[in-house]
C-alpha cells in the first residue's frame, strides 16, 4: 500500500514525546509520504525541521485563521525566511482560512491575513491547505477573487453544493476520520460524488481519530483506517484507492524529492 497523509500534526503538542515513534507506525501502516501542516508560526518552524529530518515529511508552513493575531511582518518574514531556506522540503502554504465556529479573530482581520498569505502562495507557485469551518461562501468568494489558485479544502464536511462549488473552481477535497464516522452517511455520499481525481485522504491528527480508532489519539498511521471506509463508495480496494489519491497529492503537490 502506497498510502499519503496530506495533513497531519507531528508539529503538535501531543506528539512531543514519541512523533518519531509515530511516524514509524506509519510506515508500516504504508505511508510513504506526510504532510506535517503548520498552524502558527513556531509549529511551522518545527514542520521544517521534521522535514529537514525525514525524507518521506513535507512541510506546509502558514498562520491558521485561530492564529491570525500573531500575522506581522516580522511573522511574513520568518515565514518567507523559512522557504527561502528550506523550499524543497515545503510543499505547500498552510493552513490558512476562515474559522467562523470559534470567531476567536475578528473576521476582518482573518480575511485579510488570508488574502496575504494567498498571495505570498501564489508567488511561490504553492498550492494552498485551506482550513474552513463555517465560512465556505466567505472562503470561496476570496479563493475567487485571487483567481482560484490550487488548493485543498482539508477535513471537508460541508453540504453537497458545496463540495460542488469547490470542485467546480478546481479545488481538492481533503477526507479524513469524521468520514469513518457512523452518523456520517451523508458525508459519505457526498464524498461519493467528488471525482475521484480531486479526492485526498488525511487524519489531521491528533485530532478526529476515525471510527476504528475512536477516543484514541488520531495519528498518521490512521489514514489506512480512512481508505478501507471510503474506497468501497469508489468500487475500489483499499490499495487502488490508496494509489490513486497517492498520485492525486503528486499532482496537487509535486512528487516527493
Amino acid at each position: 500500500m502506497a498510502l499519503t497523509d496530506t495533513h497531519c500534526h507531528l508539529n503538535h503538542g501531543d506528539f512531543a514525546d514519541d512523533w518519531r515513534a509515530a511516524l514509524e507506525r506509519a510506515r508500516e501502516a504504508g505511508v510513504k509520504r506526510l504532510l506535517v501542516v503548520g498552524f502558527d508560526l513556531a509549529s511551522s518552524r518545527l514542520a521544517v525541521e521534521m522535514a529537514q529530518s525525514e525524507s518521506d515529511i513535507q512541510a506546509v508552513i502558514g498562520i491558521h485563521p485561530e492564529s491570525a493575531a500573531e500575522w506581522t511582518p516580522s511573522t511574513r518574514d520568518e515565514l518567507l525566511g523559512l522557504l527561502s531556506g528550506a523550499g524543497n522540503h515545503i510543499a505547500a502554504w498552510g493552513e490558512v482560512g476562515l474559522d467562523y465556529y470559534w470567531d476567536s479573530v475578528p473576521r476582518d482581520v482573518q480575511v485579510a491575513v488570508f488574502e496575504e498569505q494567498i498571495e505570498i502562495a501564489k508567488s511561490a507557485s504553492l498550492p494552498l491547505v485551506i482550513h474552513c469551518r463555517e465560512a465556505f461562501t466567505d472562503v470561496l468568494d476570496v479563493l475567487e477573487t485571487h483567481g482560484n489558485p490550487p488548493a485543498v479544502l482539508h477535513c471537508f464536511t460541508g453540504t453537497q453544493a458545496e463540495a460542488d462549488r469547490a470542485v467546480a473552481a478546481g479545488c481538492y477535497i481533503g477526507v479524513g476520520g469524521i468520514a469513518t464516522f457512523k452518523k456520517s452517511d451523508a458525508l459519505r455520499e457526498i464524498v461519493r460524488s467528488v471525482p475521484l481525481d480531486k479526492l485526498l485522504l488525511e487524519t489531521d491528527s491528533p485530532y478526529l481519530a476515525p471510527q476504528a480508532r475512536r477516543g484514541k489519539r488520531n495519528e498518521p498511521a490512521y489514514v489506512a483506517f480512512v481508505a478501507d471506509v471510503v474506497a468501497p463508495l469508489f468500487g475500489l480496494s483499499a490499495d487502488e484507492l490508496a494509489t490513486t489519491t497517492s498520485e492525486n497529492a503528486d499532482r496537487l503537490f509535486g512528487v516527493l524529492r
